[in-house]
């Protein structure tokens, strides 16, 4: 039985608004041409004022800066999901196949955005730079021109992203989280900070292969996170 949650396409093959609907995104089109987006400076001036916040402070306001990158994933995996449907007839993809799809992806990927959105907790400086080696890299990568290619991605970037970060700790489940305040002090993960030299190319396998140096402001990650996966034929 078909539930409330399938696809619905019209004969031509899009989703189509209504007139009120399509008026306030082409406002939100024309707000958005002078929305400002934090520049690589303005990022590295709010982590330095950040990592001297008092402690009781600090974590949510790093989590804060966090989102950021996480977010970026987000509306990255929403943008493959309006390319695959934007360029599917160009290449041939039936309406029924792309319902196929979405009806495929659609529980888990956006299972895995809410979970990012709840459960996202970085609590220093390395885990920052952690997080922002493993974002900058796959949104790079996983950059499509094609339908096939955008169908390719969902199935496996948002499973990959929420794994890795699951990997490094920054998924934290509320509902079992024992951290006190006689916990371990948050700021010993700053003690060799300064030590770090320049990371590595960044390597990732997919459709091809993204060398990447990536750094927040003039510091370097102090952490490469490998990626190594094999891609899912498309469906």
């Amino acid at each position: 039985m078909q539930d409330d949650k399938s696809v619905p396409y019209n004969d031509e093959h899009v989703i189509s608004p209504s007139a009120r609907i399509q008026n306030i995104l082409e406002y939100l089109a024309d707000l958005w041409k002078s929305s400002h987006i934090p520049s690589n400076e303005d990022l590295k001036r709010i982590a330095e004022f950040v990592v001297l916040l008092p402690e009781a402070y600090k974590s949510t306001a790093l989590t804060t800066l966090a989102e950021h990158f996480v977010n970026s994933i987000g509306l990255h995996i929403l943008d493959l999901m309006a390319t695959y449907q934007q360029k599917a007839e160009q290449e041939g993809i039936s309406a029924e196949d792309v319902q196929r799809t979405f009806e495929d992806i659609f529980p888990g990927a956006f299972s895995i955005l809410e979970t990012l959105r709840k459960q996202l907790s970085v609590q220093s400086l390395d885990a920052l730079a952690a997080l922002s080696n493993i974002t900058i890299p796959l949104y790079t990568l996983s950059k499509v021109d094609s339908a096939e290619e955008a169908q390719s991605w969902l199935y496996e970037l948002p499973e990959t992203y929420q794994s890795e970060l699951r990997q490094e700790k920054m998924l934290i489940d509320m509902q079992h989280q024992h951290t006190t305040s006689d916990g371990p002090d948050q700021s010993s993960n700053f003690t060799h900070w300064p030590s770090y030299e320049y990371a590595p190319a960044y390597e990732a396998s997919g459709t091809g292969t993204a060398q990447i140096n990536e750094h927040i402001g003039t510091l370097p990650p102090p952490k490469i996170v490998p990626i190594s996966y094999k891609k899912a034929p498309a469906a």
